[in-house]
């Protein structure tokens, strides 16, 4: 049972810092994306994303998802335009957006400006609202609010007035609601609303379906849900789906488990159910392998390490099936990715990186300041070829010597490079240093030379050997031709059969 106080609250610690891999790298790419999705010219897209660079931050399937669900509201093209911000809303909020401005009585005014408008409208007064005709005038609000409930939901002492506001109009109900379904006493509805006062923007149909699912579905007492009132913000689709999607957890039914262990009720079960359904000591097991595995340690801080722990093993033959293909870019996503995905990466030939597993890695060295270091690392033109392990190494090497992360952050290209080409570099710049002896490329006496300059010049002594375009970062033992996006390797015909599916090819034995 510890054990699965564990697991259940370190899937909760890693549901708080989930992203996918899904997002833009830059404006042209975005565009390009969006252009046909709304019906806009690519260089108009372009001007507007410069605008609206924020949407960057989005993944391309929570795009679709939100633009399927404003079509849905019958939005044009034009309207979505019009309300960026909307966009990086997640659905969800959306959703209970448009279901409780439908419980106030918004219909005819239900429309995108209305959802972005959300929290002012409903902190008006109900005398506002009419005013400008987005309820109707002959509204009886209380009434509106009351009918929305299965129970004879109506607060004491509450009579009809156009001067009531709508938002504490509403928390009265909810808290009437639960006093009388849970039988809430006020010390009570005083803590629910102390500690979980975002309630307010969860839909009436919302609490009271979490309710009914929580005490019919999971057989919860009136107890435990008032012991874990939090519950209340659970998504009502997620508490279904969990029995067939996680039908158990270490052995356990979830349904038992979500009794004693009510935290991992909020997690997203689509999420997690790989890892959720293995053992506690498979789990220790597979986080052993993968501190063994450098390409999979620099990634034990990724926020998708998770899925990684799940299919370590089919990640683990995916690597070294890559690493005999001399690929050195391959990112989590595609280790642990479904087979088509992985063989189109492999057939595509892309020896590149996105940079996700980069950027993630530079928030937890450069925390802060891990979007300015990550920026300046991309200006480099060959970046993308360098995979996350080799800046890893080159990052322990130089803190190693004594170099600040200020120094490396002001320097960051450097880590691009092969360890042995600065180790070399800097030997001699340090050696010209300490004889006093000018450097015989520079033409110039090191002296006086900070740490941070003394990087600068590593970093430029190595691209003069290159005439300074960019292709000193690759190794020695890669020619050049070799460092495009292309492997140009014949590939083995196992690959539909085993290693996209993570196995191993069945080793032929001879007559």
């Amino acid at each position: 049972m510890l054990r699965l106080k564990v697991l259940a609250k370190k899937c909760t610690q890693l549901e708080r810092f989930y992203c996918t891999v899904n997002k833009f790298n830059t404006l042209n790419e975005a565009a390009k994306f969006l252009s046909p999705l709304l019906d806009v010219k690519e260089p108009t897209m372009y001007r507007y994303l410069t605008k609206h660079d924020f949407l960057l931050e989005l993944e391309r399937d929570d795009i679709r998802r939100k633009l399927d669900y404003f079509r849905y509201l019958r939005a044009s093209n034009e309207e979505i335009l019009q309300q960026p911000n909307l966009l990086m809303v997640h659905l969800i909020t959306l959703e209970n957006r448009t279901t409780i401005l439908r419980e106030c009585g918004f219909v005819e005014s239900l429309n995108l400006a209305a959802l972005s408008k959300y929290i002012t409208l409903v902190r008006q007064k109900v005398r506002a609202l009419k005013k400008n005709l987005l309820i109707p005038a002959d509204l009886d609000m209380v009434e509106q609010l009351r009918k929305q409930f299965e129970l004879d939901v109506l607060p004491v002492g509450l009579t009809s007035s156009d001067d009531l506001n709508v938002q504490p109009l509403r928390e009265q109900f909810i808290s009437e609601f639960l006093r009388q379904r849970l039988e809430l006493s006020d010390v009570e509805l005083k803590r629910l609303w102390q500690s979980y006062s975002k309630i307010k923007h969860k839909s009436f149909g919302h609490t009271q379906r979490v309710v009914d699912i929580l005490q019919y579905d999971y057989k919860f007492s009136r107890e435990k849900i008032v012991g874990n009132l939090y519950l209340l913000h659970a998504d009502p689709e997620n508490l279904l789906r969990y029995p067939s999607v996680v039908p158990s957890i270490g052995g356990m039914d979830i349904k038992e488990l979500m009794v004693k262990q009510p935290k991992v009720m909020m997690v997203p079960c689509d999420k997690y159910s790989a890892i959720l359904t293995l053992a506690p000591d498979t789990i220790q097991a597979r986080i052993v392998q993968i501190k063994k595995t450098k390409e999979f340690e620099v990634l034990l801080k990724h926020p998708r390490i998770t899925k990684l722990i799940a299919y370590q093993t089919k990640a683990a033959i995916r690597l070294d099936f890559l690493q005999q293909l001399k690929v050195r870019c391959a990112s989590l996503n595609v280790l642990a990715s479904h087979s088509q995905g992985f063989e189109k990466y492999v057939r595509d030939g892309c020896d590149r990186t996105k940079g996700k597993d980069t950027a993630h890695f530079f928030s937890q060295i450069f925390a802060q300041k891990s979007d300015e270091v990550f920026t300046h690392l991309k200006r480099h033109p060959n970046w993308f070829h360098i995979p996350t392990v080799q800046i890893q190494e080159t990052m322990d090497y130089l803190r190693a010597q004594q170099y600040t992360l200020e120094d490396i952050g002001e320097n960051i290209q450097i880590v691009l490079y092969p360890l042995s080409r600065i180790s070399a570099k800097l030997d001699k710049l340090h050696e010209c240093a300490r004889t006093g002896r000018p450097h015989d490329e520079l033409g110039i006496e090191l002296v006086g030379v900070s740490a941070s300059q003394m990087l600068s010049l590593c970093l430029y002594t190595m691209e003069l050997d290159f005439h300074f375009t960019g292709d000193g970062v690759w190794p020695e033992q890669v020619q050049l031709n070799d460092a495009s996006t292309s492997t140009n390797i014949e590939l083995p015909k196992t690959l539909n059969k085993d290693y996209k599916y993570g196995k191993k090819p069945a080793v032929k034995v001879g007559l």
